[in-house]
């Protein structure tokens, strides 16, 4: 998966209720997984000391290599989720 450093800021939230939700046993794994990497660069992000907007908007435009396969749309059968969290994960669903 490759997304923006903007993608994966802008989706905090959703990845953040996403993480309550209920998935079965192969997807909650790799979605774990997902999360422990993606907590690391949410950090880094978060750290950066940039010295203007222009700079700014290079990091978050810049793309991400993540070692991790999308999770598929039958990982969200049965799932409560909305539409808002699909939306702003799509970087994360194939």
């Amino acid at each position: 998966m490759t997304p923006t450093n903007r993608e994966l800021l802008e989706s905090q939230q959703a990845l953040q209720d996403l993480a309550q939700t209920d998935l079965r046993g192969i997807h909650a794994l790799k979605l774990k997984e997902v999360l422990e990497d993606v907590q690391g660069r949410l950090e880094h992000l978060h750290d950066l000391d940039v010295d203007s907007e222009e700079e700014w908007e290079e990091v978050l435009a810049e793309d991400l290599e993540l070692d991790h396969d999308p999770l598929p749309k039958q990982a969200f059968e049965g799932a409560e989720v909305s539409a808002a969290t699909l939306i702003a994960l799509d970087w994360l669903i194939e």
